[in-house]
């Protein structure tokens, strides 16, 4: 014999659980099933045609894509510049403060990681579409490079903020971004 509140306590999720049912093939019925669905097109097509299709619109973009990496690249050598960068890349800490050191270990391993990330990127520009002439896409080609690159470069920028810490503390965060986006920026450049 089962204690009353053990039964009261079943009946009672019996219940709940009817009405849940009830309810999930009610609200499956009173949905509206559309026939027709009209798709009508977010912008004038005929005037964005014009604007895409013109010679001018196009070499401004080229040149503002341009003039954006360059700023980009004018940031990251200035920042370089101003904060000692080579100074501590070869010594380990800046001339003004020697007694705050840099971690070694960390600056080796997001080296490592952007020599990774950077091998990844020359083989997928480089060897795949250009000596290969390969047309496919990259992750056709090699599916497994562009996860790896993505978790290198991430492990890069993680340990370059770790390695640059002691010197600059919460600063190493918008300091190594501003200087990885000048390192990346330079790609438009590159005469490939």
């Amino acid at each position: 014999a089962r204690p009353a509140c053990c039964l009261a306590w079943r009946r009672h999720a019996k219940a709940a659980r009817r009405q849940l049912m009830k309810a999930v093939r009610s609200a499956t019925r009173s949905r509206k099933k559309y026939e027709h669905v009209e798709l009508t097109p977010l912008r004038d097509s005929e005037v964005e045609d014009e604007r895409e299709s013109s010679v001018t619109q196009q070499w401004l973009e080229y040149a503002w894509r341009k003039l954006l990496a360059l700023l980009w690249i004018l940031v990251a050598l200035a920042l370089a510049v101003y904060l000692q960068l080579p100074d501590i890349v070869l010594t380990g800490a800046t001339r003004d403060k020697p007694h705050r050191q840099m971690n070694g270990f960390l600056f080796n391993v997001a080296l490592a990681c952007f020599g990774g990330w950077g091998c990844i990127a020359a083989y997928l520009i480089v060897w795949v579409k250009y000596v290969q002439k390969d047309t496919r896409e990259w992750e056709e080609v090699s599916p497994r490079a562009i996860p790896i690159a993505t978790i290198l470069a991430v492990l890069s920028l993680f340990s370059f903020c770790g390695a640059f810490w002691p010197l600059w503390g919460f600063l190493s965060v918008p300091i190594v971004f501003m200087l990885f986006l000048g390192v990346l920026n330079t790609a438009h450049f590159v005469p490939i």
